[in-house]
């Protein structure tokens, strides 16, 4: 009897220790597949990229061009813009200007990548400004310079305590004293920031929330002599520059959502896989690290 009973001891605390085993590996097991490890690429928004200026070394001559490393679309450099360091920057190397006539402006291929209708348009980067001057500055600016009847900008007024993204088309256009952020942009800080547009409303994030929503009922951007500018306006007046760095700028020809634009702020490149080879990038092209 005295066997029989230690031997049903045995049995339970084998079972019980069995089940201990099984369950302390199944809570494991869920949170070792949860667990991103700390260089892990989270992908960018890839539906509706047109444009992607990542700014790191492998596509800037820093002389010459930064090169659009999806459609292929080369900046030309003017002024004397510095490629700075990762250390400097958001996500790998980034570009630094100086505020003076330091600027990039794109031209477009053919068949046209920047100068069509944009029936919607989302643009969106990294930006940390160094100091403000008493002027309208254009961080990124898609116009038709100096007719500037169709532009899509992301900028600050330091004369004007304001920020935001501008918007003008079909005669309409952004009422800045009413549409903007009323306040001076942020300095000697990384912001994320993103326009969107649709056709009839306005949507300007920082750092991933929503600041300001409003109604610009001038239908599409329509083609005819747009240009994209980075860091000035496209047509080069020096008189809209801006002092500090442009990082991972992005183009997209759809309004991206809230949701699309937080993710896109954590993003460290391009979540390519084998089933997204409509992308024309390649691993030693994608951005690996983020500060």
């Amino acid at each position: 009897m005295l066997r029989k009973d230690s031997t049903r001891c045995q049995q339970r605390c084998f079972v019980n220790s069995l089940r201990f085993f099984t369950i302390t590996c199944l809570l494991l097991t869920c949170f070792v597949w949860n667990v991103q490890p700390v260089n892990a690429i989270i992908g960018a928004v890839e539906d509706g990229l047109v444009a992607y200026w990542t700014f790191d070394k492998d596509t800037v001559k820093i002389k010459t061009e930064a090169v659009d490393l999806l459609s292929g679309l080369a900046a030309a450099v003017h002024g004397d813009p510095e490629l700075a360091p990762a250390g400097d920057c958001k996500v790998g190397e980034c570009i630094l200007f100086d505020g003076s006539v330091d600027r990039f402006l794109v031209e477009d291929s053919d068949p046209p990548t920047i100068d069509r209708d944009w029936e919607e348009i989302s643009l969106e980067c990294w930006v940390y400004i160094n100091a403000l001057d008493d002027s309208w500055n254009r961080i990124i600016s898609l116009d038709d310079m100096p007719a500037n009847t169709a532009v899509a900008s992301l900028y600050y007024d330091d004369d004007d305590n304001q920020h935001g993204f501008f918007v003008r088309a079909g005669g309409q256009s952004t009422q800045a004293a009413q549409d903007n952020v009323l306040e001076d942009i942020p300095l000697e800080e990384w912001l994320h920031l993103t326009g969107t547009y649709d056709g009839s409303t306005v949507h300007y994030y920082v750092n991933g929330k929503l600041e300001k929503k409003y109604a610009m009922k001038g239908g599409k951007l329509p083609k005819g002599g747009l240009l994209l500018g980075i860091g000035d306006r496209s047509d080069g007046c020096d008189c809209d520059t801006i002092q500090g760095y442009i990082d991972e700028f992005r183009i997209y020809d759809r309004v991206l959502t809230s949701a699309e634009v937080q993710n896109n702020m954590k993003a460290t490149g391009l979540d390519v896989s084998p089933s997204a080879d409509h992308l024309s990038v390649t691993w030693g092209h994608i951005k690996a690290r983020r500060r």
